[in-house]
């Protein structure tokens, strides 16, 4: 698999649903977190995951999450807007965690086309946690 993944070999584009998520999950998860970076720098129609990861309770996946909108918002900024939408559905979550996740997602990736969803949820937010992140995205966008 190691191989697959950066590169050398055949692309995963055609992989989807729970047995590739749970792969690829329990993959960051057990730290191959590089790998799933290059992974995601080719087969950027995967970014759909990030959101998920943001929803997991594990804490790698949302650190590699994180690392791989870092990575992307040097080098391929342009796909992670497609992720703004779903990123903006967490915003809702019945989860503090999550929502918080959200914000500072939305904040490193620092598109305007967030402002209004953030806003929003500032107005809404009684976590005050919470609150602060969604001020430093907002801050963010300035």
């Amino acid at each position: 698999m190691g191989e697959s993944m950066n590169g050398n070999s055949k692309s995963f584009s055609n992989w989807e649903g729970e047995a590739f998520e749970k792969m690829l999950f329990d993959y960051i998860d057990n730290g191959y977190l590089e790998s799933i970076v290059t992974f995601f720098e080719h087969e950027p129609e995967q970014l759909s995951l990030i959101p998920k990861m943001l929803s997991d309770e594990r804490l790698r996946l949302k650190i590699g999450a994180f690392a791989i909108i870092e990575e992307l918002k040097e080098k391929n900024n342009e796909a992670l807007k497609f992720i703004i939408p779903y990123l903006i559905e967490l915003l809702n979550s019945s989860e503090k965690n999550i929502r918080g996740d959200a914000a500072y997602a939305l904040e490193i990736i620092a598109d305007v086309t967030a402002k209004p969803a953030l806003i929003e949820a500032l107005n809404k937010e009684q976590d005050p946690q919470v609150k602060e992140l969604i001020e430093d995205a907002l801050k963010k966008l300035k």
